[in-house]
């Protein structure tokens, strides 16, 4: 333990998968941490599925955190749209977004989570952060972690002049179905396997299952998880699929049930003749798909004074890399290492920092690499899957 005379005491702005990550750690060297979230009501994120990697494991082990629920599967399968079929040994854990959300609130003190809290902005003088939040008072602290996603109010604010996440020339159609829903014969094409398919003009889908309602592992009680990766120039046919139901033109995603209906039966067309028969049922057997655009973006600095940018709002790395949550809780895992040597303050972060960055920066690159092999009509043979 740091041989520091009191606590430090640290704001987290942002509730997600990286600020609970960030809470946890930090209440584990002994500070005194509040977390700080905009969101008024319930946090979910449907049809979101994560490959399950060792950062989050350990450090939801390391702070008390019940058991992950999480699926799993024994074999790949590689299908093409002709109706072949490959498969090969490959054990592996699945989890969603809820279930990792539910189990760090599990694993975090209710009174210390404090919802419909908007970071309106924060000042810094000599060794505090004084964050501000619409409708509460003002918070000082010995740090402010913003870990406010990939759409970050306050990067925006931190760095100068303001950037904005590049478009990679792709996005994603995504879908989840309860199990129950699907045909029987559907689900049990897809049960124990990671699937993959290449399109007939480019890009791939992947598919596996995830927990369902309520985190639930059961039989017939999961989901199946699917992502299919769609090249698309940046221009008017980009611009008219991330136009919603209202008319309004979305940049980062459409969420479902704001998909228009034309949209939704071009991907059905499109289904029918790119992919493998079970994967275009698949498709057709999606109520609400929605649109995920994937971008990039890396930052050269996370520490900026007694402000730290953390997880999603310092890097944006692309879902192929299956690394987004795992890179917050290695962020705030090692951030909680620093801070606990006992040296100063802006010593540790100088050191977090570098080391950060550095690790931001080469899986930034390595999603890249992957990504531009989604051109081509070979599998991804690395660990894709994170939508």
């Amino acid at each position: 333990m740091s041989s520091r005379e009191r606590p430090l005491k640290i704001t987290v702005a942002g509730g997600s998968l990286g600020g609970l990550c960030a809470g946890i750690a930090l209440r584990g060297i002994g500070c005194d941490v509040d977390v700080y979230e905009r969101t008024a009501g319930p946090m979910t994120s449907r049809g979101a599925g994560i490959v399950v990697q060792p950062d989050l494991l350990s450090l939801m082990k390391e702070g008390g955190a019940p058991r992950l629920p999480v699926t799993t599967c024994s074999h790949r399968q590689y299908l093409d749209p002709g109706g072949g079929r490959r498969l090969m040994p490959a054990p592996q854990q699945f989890t969603s977004w809820d279930a990792i959300y539910g189990t760090l609130r599990a694993a975090f003190p209710v009174e210390r989570y404090h919802q419909d809290a908007r970071l309106t902005g924060f000042d810094q003088s000599g060794s505090t952060a004084t964050a501000h939040f619409e409708g509460r008072a003002d918070v000082t602290a010995d740090l402010l972690i913003c870990a406010d996603g990939g759409r970050s109010t306050s990067r925006d604010v931190l760095i100068t002049p303001r950037r904005v996440p590049t478009y990679a020339g792709y996005f994603a159609w995504r879908g989840a179905i309860e199990e129950e829903n699907a045909p029987a014969a559907l689900a049990s094409f897809f049960a124990d396997r990671f699937s993959f398919c290449d399109a007939r003009s480019g890009g791939h889908i992947l598919a596996y299952f995830i927990p369902g309602a309520n985190a639930s592992v059961e039989a017939g009680k999961r989901r199946i998880n699917w992502v299919w990766y769609v090249h698309a120039p940046q221009g008017p046919e980009l611009y008219e699929l991330l136009t919603d139901v209202d008319g309004r033109r979305r940049t980062g995603s459409v969420p479902p049930g704001m998909t228009r209906p034309d949209a939704i039966g071009q991907l059905y067309e499109q289904a029918t003749t790119q992919l493998h028969p079970q994967f275009a049922d698949l498709v057709h057997s999606t109520r609400e798909p929605f649109i995920q655009v994937i971008q990039d973006f890396a930052v050269e600095q996370m520490v900026f004074g007694r402000v730290a940018l953390l997880g999603d709002a310092a890097f944006i790395v692309r879902p192929h890399t299956a690394a987004a949550t795992a890179k917050a809780a290695a962020d705030a895992t090692a951030l909680a290492a620093a801070l606990n040597r006992g040296d100063r303050v802006e010593d540790a972060l100088a050191t977090w920092e570098r080391n950060r960055v550095a690790a931001g920066l080469s899986l930034t690159q390595y999603g890249i690499a992957l990504g531009e092999r989604t051109a081509t009509l070979r599998p991804v043979n690395a660990t894709p899957g994170e939508p």
